[in-house]
């Protein structure tokens, strides 16, 4: 099973991927200005490094974790919309131990959770 946490802004995002071994990064950044072309761009860039994705964990500041939510959800991105099992407010720009901590600890409730269902 792939599972995949995203840390996301309008700039940047942390994508890590769970895999049986590792842990792989993949960090993306957002090229241009910040307005909605540029935006959707980017959010499309994130989405093609989800498509193996079977669960995605989301977290960051403000909107963008939502924002990208409703970008796959309108853009052909049906499938990653419907991996996405978490999304958590994150304030400031985490450590990759804490953004690791927080899909390691989400997953484990997740998986604890609805194994009983």
């Amino acid at each position: 099973m792939s599972y995949y946490s995203v840390w996301i802004d309008k700039q940047h995002a942390f994508i890590y991927e769970f895999t049986p071994n590792e842990v792989v990064e993949t960090k993306l950044m957002a090229h241009g200005d910040k307005d909605e072309a540029h935006r959707e761009k980017f959010y499309h860039s994130v989405a093609e490094k989800l498509t193996s994705a079977q669960e995605v964990f989301l977290m960051g500041p403000g909107v963008a974790k939502d924002q990208f939510k409703h970008h796959c959800e309108q853009h052909h991105h049906a499938k990653i919309a419907k991996a996405i099992v978490g999304i958590k407010p994150m304030e400031g720009h985490p450590t990759k131990a804490m953004m690791m901590g927080q899909a390691k600890e989400f997953f484990k409730s997740y998986h604890t959770w609805t194994k009983n269902y």
